[in-house]
């Protein structure tokens, strides 16, 4: 649906009976009394009913009701500051489609009154600047227009663009502080006659109720989940909480959409079971892998560990299944070492994923779930580190072996490769520097690391450098010391005479 088409099912935007909700409904907080001093008695103005009358005494913004109109007002001294007083608000108004009968549509406006001026002269601004059209078995349709109030009191907007229904709220302008309004009086008569009349609509007064029609108008499943007693499903979709795939909202019946037999079902509203959509999918998912749980026992255990990790437990499924993982889990929790049973569950996804590098048997049971868990992780954890160390260290050497053709000495310096792990480290911890952080870089052969030394104190560290390329990119000594001029010519020699000339013919 383009915006002309949507213009056929809204021809008039703005009719008298939304001027009216504007000033009855919208406003209806927002009526003021004026007051100027006359003498000693004050000459008021009332903004609901446009007239005057005077009093002995009101106090600034005390509540007073017009003796005209009986309406609650607002006093305000007309004397007083009004730089920022202004009303705003929008609303959602509701209308019947003027081409297709089963279908409705809605209209957003922002309302605006303008006290900064003549308080007398203030008209009350429209600017419609949300368009929607519902269709039976369609998603709904919406259009959006940025739209701004300018001290120059005038109402201005862009172009229309298409929006995506549930999320085309005028909030999402930044104007969080303005407040939407709507009618539920107006919405059922705009339903009646059509298949929204059925939508069960009155159960969820919820924001400007637009995202419940677009919900309505995509899934006929809305109507029969209500009355079946699962209307806290439909909430918890409308304030956008996570369903983990749990419902199949195009299914034809009830028990194609919960994925639930009937027994199941009857079950889960004869005893007043309220399962949300994690424990939906965690009923199911116990059916696939033989676990089992009842709709009772589901929502007794209440499996919250799984809320933020059920995509990270699905890959481990093959090792245990839900009954197994989460009695083993509490088990571990109550040993005291670990406190909560997310972070029980981040341990045995991490310790199992250390037993895969080191190619241990998963398919062992005692293997899969040690005894205690802590212990076992912290074990996989040095061995891991350790085989890490050694295939650094390796990766290490078979690089010197190539650099160390690469050894240059000059006027009592010499500039040499490093040749482990245990070497780099020790080399920043005596001259205090980071070169301790660069080893993988350098064993996956990113860069250069070499030592310069005197050459009658060899085993002394006086310098590092790092050479990318054939450049040099950084060198210090002791405590990050620059290179002196000796240092700097050395290197400068180095990189000319040797570096440049062999290193091509040292790296094949």
């Amino acid at each position: 649906m383009n915006i002309e088409e949507c213009f056929k099912h809204i021809p008039v935007r703005l009719t008298p009976d939304m001027k009216i909700f504007a000033h009855d409904v919208v406003f209806k907080d927002k009526h003021y009394i004026f007051t100027e001093k006359n003498g000693k008695r004050l000459d008021c103005y009332c903004t609901h009913c446009r007239q005057y009358f005077d009093m002995d005494k009101l106090k600034h913004n005390d509540l007073h009701y017009c003796p005209h109109c009986r309406v609650a007002c607002t006093v305000k001294s007309s004397w007083r500051g009004r730089k920022r007083m202004i009303d705003q608000a929008y609303f959602v108004y509701y209308l019947k489609s003027a081409i297709d009968p089963r279908a409705i549509v809605a209209i957003g406006t922002r309302v605006v009154r303008d006290f900064t001026g003549d308080f007398r002269t203030v008209e009350t601004k429209f600017a419609d600047i949300d368009l929607f059209v519902f269709q039976p078995g369609k998603p709904g349709q919406a259009f959006h227009r940025y739209n701004f109030y300018s001290m120059a009191k005038t109402m201005k907007s862009f172009s229309w663009t298409k929006a995506v229904a549930a999320k085309c709220q005028f909030n999402r302008d930044g104007n969080h502080n303005i407040h939407c309004v709507f009618s539920p009086v107006n919405i059922s008569a705009v339903v009646a006659g059509t298949p929204f009349q059925y939508s069960t609509w009155e159960r969820y007064q919820h924001s400007s109720m637009v995202d419940f029609f677009d919900l309505a108008s995509r899934y006929q499943c809305i109507e029969y989940l209500t009355k079946l007693g699962f209307s806290y499903l439909i909430k918890d979709k409308l304030n956008g909480e996570k369903t983990y795939r749990s419902i199949n909202w195009r299914g034809k019946n009830p028990v194609e959409v919960l994925g639930l037999t009937k027994q199941e079902i009857n079950d889960i509203r004869k005893d007043g079971i309220n399962l949300d959509f994690l424990d939906l999918r965690i009923l199911k998912l116990s059916k696939k892998d033989c676990s089992n749980f009842t709709p009772a026992e589901t929502e007794r255990i209440g499996i919250a560990w799984l809320r933020d990790l059920i995509d990270e437990y699905l890959k481990l499924k093959r090792y245990g299944n839900l009954r197994q993982v989460n009695n083993y889990l509490t088990r571990q929790v109550s040993k005291g070492k670990i406190k909560q049973l997310k972070d029980c569950f981040r341990f045995w996804r991490d310790y199992l994923a250390d037993c895969g590098r080191l190619g241990m048997d998963l398919s062992r049971e005692r293997i899969i779930f040690p005894r205690n868990l802590h212990r076992a992780h912290q074990n996989t954890i040095k061995l891991v580190k350790h085989q890490e160390d050694e295939l650094l260290d390796h990766k290490i050497k078979t690089r010197y072996e190539k650099l160390e053709k690469l050894t240059f000495e000059h006027n009592g310096l010499i500039v040499i490769p490093a040749a482990s792990t245990g070497e780099i480290i020790a080399e920043g911890v005596m001259l205090k520097h980071c070169i301790g952080g660069y080893c993988k870089g350098y064993a996956d052969g990113r860069y250069d690391l070499y030592f310069i030394r005197r050459v009658d104190e060899p085993e002394d560290p006086y310098y590092s450098i790092e050479i990318r390329e054939g450049r040099l990119v950084q060198c210090y000594g002791y405590n990050h010391a620059k290179a002196t001029e000796e240092i700097q010519n050395f290197i400068d020699l180095f990189i000319k005479t040797m570096f440049k000339q062999g290193r091509k013919e040292a790296a094949n």
